[in-house]
């Protein structure tokens, strides 16, 4: 049996190994750039006035502590379910919203 490739994208990350997320909507980080991609499928976050098929509007952000910052990088919802024990993610967005 082969290694999902999505894994095989977060491995090539090792700083992402053990990061902490919450679960949000997406927010374009700047004017100039209107999506980012889930690090692991690639699938396009981009915020809710953006109507495609193919996009996303909610998924998993890195939060503040993260070596490269807060909403550096981003995992869709079926990604981080599925590779968030492997990772080691922690998901703390009761924390944060609660």
């Amino acid at each position: 049996m082969t290694k999902d490739w999505r894994l095989e994208q977060l491995e090539a990350r090792p700083y992402l190994r053990g990061a902490t997320f919450t679960r949000k909507s997406y927010r374009a980080s700047s004017p100039e750039w209107d999506h980012d991609h889930c690090t692991a499928c690639w699938t396009t976050l981009a915020e809710s006035h953006i109507k495609r098929a193919d996009i996303i509007h909610e998924g998993y952000a890195t939060t503040a502590e993260f070596v490269r910052g807060a909403d550096y990088s981003w995992i869709c919802v079926a990604c981080f379910e599925q590779f968030r024990d492997i990772m080691e993610w922690r998901d703390v967005t009761t924390l944060v919203s609660g």
